[in-house]
């Protein structure tokens, strides 16, 4: 592996630790000490507001493509620097009240620059800072393997910070890995050429039609479908388990912070070996079944919760971010230039709208609805027929529809 390619995976792992770190520990420290599982939830809902904001910039962004490692670095380094004084101001400012104001301000800032716009532009591009051509897709199955494996020691870092009210102290070790990431953009990595996209049948440029394979085309409409509907069915319930465990009696928060990073370890060893997982089973594959597979077990959870549809989601979890997501790469990386940022922003805008949906729904639940798992029920069934109606929303999408395929079948 070349130098970039070491280079930019040491400096995604301590990223990768950070951002876990601080979603993990902050949300559960805040809700900890408040005893207050809706407030965890505002944790999940001011990110998915921030990213549904952040989907608007991508026209901004399209005319900013050959300055993106540049912009990319800025955004790291500035919210290292919001992460300092937030977290100055924690330490220094106990209240409850003042504790939740301030976390939930760093959240939407972290949530705008780290989660909304590198989804839009650096998502899938930011590995082509550091490799091409075929280390490229294998740099991709070794970050999600390392990423899992980065989630697996914050998540045991976590636990202890929130058992021992430690948890402000993120904030410093996230700020910390960014600019870590920052270093490595701006001393290892290098702009990339533009690359010519293989599964075109045709020319494509925005302002014509976009002439995709049906192959790719299929894996889109499984991207457009999955992330929206992970997010939402997370938001609804299964991001807060570890205090619906305590709340059911199935087993104590600790233990399900612990066992969330023990079950990623299966994901984190597939994502390792990505390069043979595809040979196993194709991108579209498993970015079709793995949703699946995950709405099945947490609907078996909201039946009767219970310890064994908690391990299945917290097994999924891992394989979400160890085999999901780059499969999710494979696909998008394959789609013409001119429209990633339209396909991003798509998905995108989509994904902040079922999270926030789902948090409203969650809080009005925990609020009011007496923790009761038929209305979460709900809220999942909502996600799922939702994410079954996007690829008709969007038939138009010259991405998404079949009419290129019957214009080339027709002129043949």
């Amino acid at each position: 592996m070349a130098t970039r390619g070491r280079w930019f995976l040491g400096a995604s792992f301590l990223s990768a630790f950070g951002d876990v770190l601080v979603v993990t520990a902050v949300p559960f420290g805040v809700g900890s000490e408040t005893g207050r599982i809706e407030f965890t939830v505002v944790f999940w809902l001011v990110p998915a507001l921030a990213v549904l904001a952040a989907s608007f910039a991508g026209r901004h962004l399209a005319r900013r493509v050959d300055r993106a490692r540049f912009d990319y670095m800025m955004l790291l380094l500035g919210i290292a620097a919001v992460e300092v004084v937030i977290s100055l101001l924690t330490l220094g400012l106990r209240s409850d009240r003042a504790t939740l104001i301030l976390s939930v301000v760093f959240v939407a800032l972290y949530a705008f620059a780290k989660e909304g716009i590198p989804r839009l532009l650096y998502q899938v591009a930011v590995y082509r800072y550091f490799a091409d051509g075929e280390e490229y897709s294998r740099l991709v199955g070794v970050k999600s393997g390392l990423d899992i494996a980065a989630a697996l020691l914050a998540t045991v870092v976590a636990a202890a910070a929130v058992a021992t009210d430690t948890w402000r102290f993120a904030f410093l070790l996230d700020a910390a890995t960014f600019v870590v990431l920052a270093a490595a953009l701006r001393f290892a990595g290098r702009d990339p050429a533009p690359e010519e996209p293989a599964p075109t049948t045709g020319a494509a440029g925005p302002a014509g039609p976009a002439r995709v394979d049906a192959s790719l085309r299929t894996g889109l409409i499984a991207v457009l479908v999955a992330i929206p509907l992970f997010h939402g069915v997370n938001a609804a319930f299964v991001n807060y388990l570890p205090l619906l465990n305590k709340e059911f009696g199935v087993m104590a928060a600790n233990t399900s912070i612990l066992l969330l990073a023990v079950l990623r370890l299966p994901g984190m060893l597939l994502g390792l070996a990505y390069d043979r997982v595809r040979r196993w089973a194709s991108p579209l594959t498993w970015a079709t079944v793995l949703p699946i597979v995950f709405v099945t077990v947490a609907a078996t959870y909201l039946v009767q919760p219970n310890a064994w549809s908690v391990y299945g989601l917290l097994l999924l979890g891992g394989l979400n971010i160890g085999v999901f997501a780059p499969s999710d790469a494979v696909i998008r990386n394959q789609i013409p230039g001119a429209y990633l940022i339209g396909f991003n922003v798509i998905v995108l805008r989509w994904l902040g709208v079922f999270q926030a949906v789902a948090c409203l729904g969650a809080i009005l639940v925990f609020t009011y609805g007496g923790m009761n798992t038929a209305w979460l029920g709900v809220i999942v069934a909502a996600a799922v027929v939702g994410g079954l109606l996007l690829p008709r929303v969007h038939a138009r999408n010259p991405l998404l529809s079949s009419r290129a395929d019957r214009d080339t079948r027709v002129a043949a």
